[in-house]
């Protein structure tokens, strides 16, 4: 069975990595269902979701760290499936750091070279080469226990690209790191991949860190393939109910299909009314239906012109986090709506009152 998703990537000549069917059981249970997807040559793709979605055995597949129960996997053309993982030659960073402690920072980007028997001279250049580009030659002399974390994982990173791997994999390398230096070490992912063209699969559970990396995500659930898109594809245009809830916040609007309205939008009728809306990508007649409303897409009052979605509601709280307001609606039915308010601005109305909130209609995504 090909459980790849309508979104995802045809056969494509020029695809550097090819999963065709990969699966992998382990008994009675199944880490990976036959999945299949094409990564393209100097594409930054990220394996999303949450725990025992399969990401990190798909990752391990194709290293060759996991061998495949079916499927294959292709590079440039040619059959991979059984390559031991030391024949592939792909660059491996993962959340602990391995990095030899009684090595320098010089000594362990150079590791890797040295493995390859390649000449002092070069080995030096592209030592100093890297260590430049990761902010990291005036600690060539430094060893491990003398860095801090984030310096620690630049020593890794320049240990994968120094040389320069056509394939490298990353399995939640920032795990380990504070916000704010996964967000700095995000940036520089991203850099060093530009720069070097390498084709990239990173696997992590956190979505604004795939929103921030990626050319394009692969949203996993339950072993199998949910979404695979852009980021803006993902963000804007869900094409299921988890889809929609892993990747930033979703207004949920529960309901069953009612036809369509004058201009072909698709009709859900729900607990807070019938709402329009555009029908996602899946089959319509699949399964359990809900109307996905991005709070930033929500404004307060009533709708003044046609092409619009309104809905009346209880004000339970304001919830302020820097950039904006996070105002907290009770539906009837017990549902919480959210929308997104600009913390400078009037709301109109204080906690416990009514009030009346509105969205395009272009902006709800009927998914299932």
């Amino acid at each position: 069975m090909n459980i790849s998703t309508p979104s995802a990537a045809t056969a494509s000549p020029a695809a550097k990595i090819r999963i065709d069917g990969l699966s992998k059981t382990y008994g009675t249970f199944t880490a990976l269902e036959p999945t299949t997807l094409d990564v393209q040559r100097g594409e930054f793709l990220t394996l999303l979701g949450p725990s025992g979605s399969g990401k990190t055995t798909l990752l391990q597949m194709v290293s060759g760290l996991t061998p495949a129960t079916s499927g294959r996997l292709s590079i440039d053309g040619e059959n991979w499936t059984d390559r031991p993982v030391h024949e592939r030659g792909m660059g491996l960073v993962f959340q602990h750091y391995a990095l030899f402690p009684h090595m320098t920072v010089e000594e362990n980007v150079a590791f890797p070279l040295k493995m390859r028997n390649q000449p002092a001279d070069q080995i030096r250049a592209a030592v100093a080469e890297t260590l430049e580009k990761v902010q990291l030659d005036k600690f060539a002399h430094r060893f491990p226990r003398e860095l801090s974390g984030g310096q620690q994982q630049r020593v890794a990173l320049a240990r994968c690209f120094v040389f320069r791997p056509e394939i490298i994999l990353m399995d939640e390398p920032l795990g380990a790191l504070d916000k704010a230096l996964r967000e700095t070490m995000q940036l520089e992912i991203r850099r060093l991949h530009r720069e070097f063209g390498t084709t990239l699969i990173y696997v992590t559970h956190d979505q604004e860190e795939a929103l921030v990396m990626s050319d394009r995500i692969c949203v996993m659930n339950h072993a199998k393939v949910e979404q695979l898109g852009t980021p803006s594809q993902i963000y804007s245009d869900p094409e299921t109910i988890f889809a929609a809830t892993f990747i930033g916040h979703s207004n949920l609007l529960q309901g069953t299909l009612a036809g369509t309205d004058d201009q072909g939008n698709t009709l859900i009728r729900t607990a807070a009314g019938t709402f329009a809306g555009r029908m996602g990508a899946r089959d319509a007649d699949a399964g359990a239906h809900a109307l996905i409303v991005r709070p930033e897409r929500v404004s307060l009052g009533a709708a003044t012109g046609p092409g619009m979605n309104e809905l009346r509601a209880t004000l339970r709280d304001v919830v302020y986090i820097g950039s904006d307001n996070r105002l907290l609606l009770d539906l009837p039915d017990g549902t919480e709506f959210t929308l997104r308010r600009d913390p400078g601005a009037d709301i109109g109305a204080e906690i416990g009152q009514e009030i009346t909130v509105h969205w395009p209609i272009e902006a709800g995504r009927v998914v299932s």
